[in-house]
């Protein structure tokens, strides 16, 4: 028993040493650091548009009526003015 004990782990290591687990390979851990970072930032965008909401002031739902402006000019500065 005692012998069959310490057997078993190191062909479970050599095993898996042997296999080539794709959760191991290099391509799999830049996934996963990649998947991590998407969470960490989208997260982190939520948060900061729920902040950006609570803090910004509420825009009136119609807007304020401005005054007119009366020119006392005879013709808008946009158009030149007749030549005598």
């Amino acid at each position: 028993m005692n012998g069959s004990a310490k057997i078993i782990p190191m062909l479970l290591a050599v095993i898996f040493a042997l296999s080539g687990c794709s959760s191991f390979s290099k391509q799999s851990r830049q996934q996963r650091a990649y998947e991590k970072y998407i969470r960490q930032s989208s997260v982190a965008r939520a948060r900061q548009q729920s902040h950006f909401r609570s803090a910004s002031p509420q825009m009136p739902s119609q807007p304020m009526p401005s005054k007119p402006v009366e020119s006392t000019e005879a013709f808008p500065e946009s158009l030149s003015s007749p030549k005598e």
